[in-house]
């Protein structure tokens, strides 16, 4: 299959260049002004940006005991309809620490799923670190610890987990939060029935204290250490210092805390809830100056949507997690690029190419070059989508960003040298996608 793509605006260095790109077999083999004309499909980019694939490294897709939240078909689509082209799962409720849970999860993504899809392993902890090797063995790059409830590793066992995951050329994935400041904050703030009082109970510092413990840990056995959806100013300077001190270290922010701030929960109740939480105005700005400078590397959704009947409750006891993945490369471009936080260059660094990089899996994926698998996104920035629950393609029949008007909606996506989205309507099918298994790489390795 010769796809060809022309008009096309690729970001070379400091600046677009128009082009015109050839795919064949999958992969990008050509990249020039001159159009060829010899293409079983040719597609128009209209003079819009083409990018690489967004690579969503933290996402809540597929769990078999709660389908009804979202699955790899409604996950994979949406995800692809926000840019995105590759997936990886994180465990929701069901741990995944053994063979059989790999199997069923990559069986499930390999009918269901329109991108490509990777699979974390968790949540890891004294009783099944031991299964680290084996599942190594099935291509699993990422091990979720947890610091905090509901799913804490215990103290004893993070040195070995650590270990052993440096063994097997994996990264740890952590979950950073100081499980005692987070009972303490419960116990101020848990008669208190409203999503401020929530978000409020989970601060901070009780994000920076985790980090810094972890990192202390990733030092001394000079494993990788990937801190997930950091929320505060005060989880950024932790990360600083950790840097500083030669830790082996990367960081990825969401949407939600991009943008809300627990004030603008009180609109939202429980649909707002998170874990994290958050914060203020102050921490909000603190991330898009992290995210800029290159401090957080990735940007990911966290996506954990729920049914309403699992929001609509006590706050306390309320699902956590919203729907994300449709919005995700519009949001980043509508608010980062458009509003000059952002280089155009830098939102293709947090969305494609430094994810790929921590997954191992670059420079096949998350980049636009010759010999790149051909998972390609061309975006419409002239005019605004607005986000509704009517017409997204998540299971769940609500979003907090309804209304919202983002630029950078995908006119085309290509994953693998097929074409799944065309003039923004969906044309490729379910099965699509390829598994993102580990790579065997000498030990040192790191973006």
């Amino acid at each position: 299959m010769r796809i060809g793509i022309r008009d096309a605006k690729v970001w070379i260095g400091d600046g677009f260049t128009e082009a015109f790109i050839l795919v064949e077999d999958g992969k990008i083999t050509s990249i020039s002004k001159k159009q060829i004309r010899d293409v079983d499909e040719l597609l128009d980019a209209y003079g819009q940006p083409i990018i690489p694939g967004g690579i969503d490294i933290h996402a809540h897709v597929y769990d078999p005991e709660y389908t009804m939240n979202e699955d790899w078909e409604s996950g994979s689509l949406a995800a692809a309809y926000g840019g995105i082209t590759s997936i990886y799962d994180m465990p929701l409720r069901v741990y995944v620490d053994n063979k059989d849970i790999v199997k069923k999860k990559i069986d499930e993504a390999k009918k269901h799923s329109y991108i490509n899809y990777g699979i974390h392993a968790g949540f890891m902890n004294a009783s099944n670190k031991d299964k680290i090797p084996e599942l190594a063995d099935m291509g699993i790059k990422g091990y979720k610890v947890f610091t905090a409830r509901p799913f804490k590793a215990e103290e004893t066992a993070l040195g070995d987990i650590f270990e052993l995951v440096r063994d097997v050329n994996g990264i740890v994935i952590a979950h950073a939060e100081d499980d005692g400041l987070i009972e303490y904050g419960y116990k101020r703030y848990k008669e208190r029935d409203d999503i401020v009082a929530y978000h409020m109970h989970r601060s901070g510092y009780s994000e920076a204290a985790a980090i810094m413990r972890l990192g202390y840990y990733a030092l001394e056995t000079e494993a990788p250490l990937h801190i997930a959806h950091v929320s505060s100013s005060e989880g950024i300077e932790a990360i600083k210092f950790l840097r500083r001190k030669g830790t082996r270290i990367t960081a990825e922010t969401c949407p939600h805390f991009l943008y809300f701030t627990r004030e603008d929960s009180k609109k939202y109740g429980a649909y707002l809830k998170l874990a994290p939480t958050l914060k203020t105005e102050h921490d909000r700005e603190a991330l898009w100056k992290a995210l800029a400078e290159g401090q957080i590397e990735t940007y990911v959704s966290d996506n954990a949507p729920a049914p309403r009947e699992l929001k609509e409750t006590n706050v306390w006891s309320a699902w956590g997690g919203i729907p994300n993945l449709e919005i995700m490369g519009p949001f980043l471009f509508t608010f980062g690029v458009l509003k000059r936080i952002i280089t155009f260059d830098r939102f293709i660094d947090v969305f494609s190419r430094n994810p790929a990089k921590i997954m191992d899996i670059y420079p096949e994926k998350g980049e636009l070059a010759i010999g790149s698998d051909a998972d390609l996104v061309v975006l419409e920035t002239r005019r605004a989508k607005v986000i509704s629950a009517s017409d997204h393609h998540h299971k769940v029949d609500w979003t907090p960003w309804e209304g919202m008007e983002l630029f950078g909606a995908p006119i085309h996506v290509i994953v693998n040298g097929e074409i799944i989205i065309k003039e923004g309507q969906l044309v490729g099918k379910p099965g699509k996608g390829k598994y993102l298994s580990k790579k065997t790489r000498k030990r040192g390795w790191f973006i």
